[in-house]
């Protein structure tokens, strides 16, 4: 085992090294409000010089069971031990464990001398004896991690055999830095508490429902900043006016909490009256400005409003201090929408400017608040990162791909509030998603992947077996290495049928080969897609995982009717697929691996 600095010092310098570490202790306390990454920083900090193993066991406020959040040991290759040790507090074979009894008590636990008939005595279990003298255990510390009357925990921690002992200035120590930590812990569960509550009401005040309307599909995502617990003036909304055209807005009221909320609800609801009576974004704007304006303290709104005719695919529309939407263009080149009218609420007597612009088949328009642009920090490179996200094909295919665009620029920890709205002009009703754990929805998901297949093309059984095949690799590849929610499309091209299939895991590298064993039990799957499909490519999408498109290998140049017979036998093999839950027989296996469930 490689030996630190020695512990054996004067008292002066042991208390003064018990003070320093005490003070940057405090500093990683207010750093964060993720308790794990707090604790286990702690930890890490508490093994450079205060001990050999630093433990933090906390108590799962649904269970009420202890579990480990955090752990160090000063020789990095035994932390590995520790990711059993959560595994021997409740086998009570002998006694209860000392972290459970603390926990239970409030009490500290404390050994200054450790030796084998101290092991004996104390040891919950023979697992626990065992793992103390693996671990060499010559002193230990165990104290609650406590606040506000309230145990949430316990700490750990131990010397071993090659350091000194503990002594009662060490547990006077370890007893200030676990009150410290219960501080730590009991702000991040009060922050986490009054998050939750400002992101239900926020999401209580967005719309429910977004309008249905052929040939346009509208998707919406609003997610919270990680840096307050307050309610934010982030909107975004959509309906049907009197003309069956569809009105889309989108803003953002300066400022944060409750009376932010109420300009947002506000705004919100003027525009959808005023669309009662004006097809107009300017005269919606006109009566927004002048409600803002009318108000005691009356706030800046950024705001973009427009209005969509689904027959002529025409979009009349006022920005207001707003970020420019962007129009993805079938071509894939991006247009700013840029429209430079002052925010809502700055001036009286504001000309507000109109513009109009064509969306044309297979484009998408995309509006967002400016935490999507703000996500880096930077602008210029949340715009970028914007521009890049947009160019790629997978945000066409994802079954939200508001949601989408979000999670790969914001990653896991948005500095703002967002709020997305997207309207694609490229609507697919062949379009699924579900979790890749969830067999039923998957099952039920394959039954219209092929139904979809024969609404298209002409195919034989041999043709849909291969497209089975194709299927279930992707599927079940996605479902072994990349779990989470999965978006399955199917495209109709010129050239056939893609199926797309987005997940949100690490991303791959595509090289379909044969594995170098022959009795490698994986490693063929990608390798079959190769050689059964027409074409497959993957396109990686950092934050979010991997696209993979594949050209189906069936005959759709003229999009033939299928005929009768494969009708027949779809028909025919979903009875089948049903039958092992009254006989399981070999003909029912047989149709089951035709086309083969994930």
């Amino acid at each position: 085992m490689e030996r630190g600095p020695t512990l054996s010092r004067t008292v002066a310098n042991r208390d003064q090294e018990r003070l320093t570490l005490l003070v940057r202790a405090g500093d990683i306390f207010h750093q964060s409000l993720d308790v794990t990454a707090t604790l286990n920083n702690v930890a890490r900090l508490a093994v450079e010089s205060f001990a050999d193993l630093c433990i933090f066991d906390l108590i799962d406020e649904r269970s009420d069971r202890l579990f480990v959040t955090a752990a160090a040991h000063r020789n990095p290759r035994m932390e590995e031990v520790l990711a059993g040790v959560g595994k021997i507090l409740y086998v009570e074979e002998f006694r209860v464990h000392p972290v459970v009894r603390v926990t239970q008590t409030g009490e500290p636990f404390f050994l200054p001398h450790i030796d084998d008939r101290t092991i004996r005595q104390h040891a919950a279990s023979r697992q626990h004896e065992q793992y103390m003298r693996r671990l060499g255990y010559r002193s230990k510390i165990v104290v609650p991690v406590v606040a506000q009357e309230r145990i949430f925990g316990a700490l750990t921690f131990v010397r071993t055999k090659d350091h000194n002992e503990f002594d009662e200035r060490d547990l006077a120590f370890a007893i200030e830095l676990g009150r410290r930590a219960g501080s730590a812990v009991a702000n991040a569960k009060q922050y986490r508490r009054e998050q939750y509550v400002a992101e239900t009401l926020q999401r209580s005040l967005l719309p429910q429902r977004l309008p249905e309307c052929e040939g346009i599909e509208l998707s919406a995502h609003y997610r919270p900043g990680s840096t307050e617990a307050d309610v934010g003036g982030d909107w975004y909304d959509a309906f049907e006016n009197s003309n069956g055209d569809i009105v889309v807005s989108i803003g953002d009221v300066t400022g944060k909490g409750v009376d932010a909320a109420r300009v947002m609800v506000l705004m919100r609801q003027a525009i959808r009256v005023a669309a009662l009576d004006f097809a107009d974004p300017r005269r919606i704007a006109d009566v927004c400005n002048r409600l803002l304006l009318a108000e005691d303290e009356p706030r800046l709104v950024s705001t973009f409003i427009g209005v969509i005719d689904p027959d002529t695919r025409v979009l009349r529309y006022v920005s207001a201090g707003h970020a420019p939407p962007i129009l993805r263009l079938p071509d894939k080149e991006l247009l700013r929408l840029r429209a430079p009218s002052p925010p809502l609420g700055a001036f009286h007597d504001v000309e507000f400017e109109l513009h109009e612009h064509e969306c044309p088949n297979e484009s998408m328009l995309v509006l967002y608040t400016d935490g999507v642009l703000e996500a880096s920090r930077d602008i210029v490179a949340g715009e970028r990162m914007l521009e890049s996200v947009l160019s790629c094909d997978a945000v066409l295919h994802a079954a939200n791909p508001a949601e989408f665009i979000e999670r790969a620029i914001a990653g896991a920890a948005p500095r703002d509030d967002i709020a997305i709205l997207v309207v694609n002009f490229a609507k697919n009703a062949m379009r699924w998603q579900f979790e890749a754990a969830d067999a039923r929805s998957a099952y039920a998901m394959r039954e219209e992947f092929f139904r979809s297949l024969l609404r298209y093309c002409a195919a034989d059984d041999e043709e849909l077996a291969t497209c089975g095949v194709i299927f279930s690799e992707l599927i079940g590849n996605a479902v072994r290495h990349a779990p989470g929610p999965l978006s399955v499309s199917l495209e109709v091209r010129d050239d056939g049928l893609r199926l797309h299939v987005i997940d949100k895991g690490p991303g791959f590298t595509y090289d379909p080969k044969l594995p170098a064993s022959l009795w490698a039990e994986s490693g063929r799957g990608l390798y079959l897609v190769s050689k059964l499909a027409y074409d497959a490519t993957v396109e990686r999408i950092p934050g979010i995982g991997s696209h993979v498109i594949v050209t189906l290998p069936l005959r759709c140049d003229d999009f033939w009717k299928a005929p009768l017979s494969s009708f027949a036998t779809l028909e025919r093999d979903e009875r089948q697929s049903r039958a092992p839950r009254e006989a399981d027989t070999p003909r029912t296996a047989n149709a089951r691996s035709r086309f083969a469930t994930p």
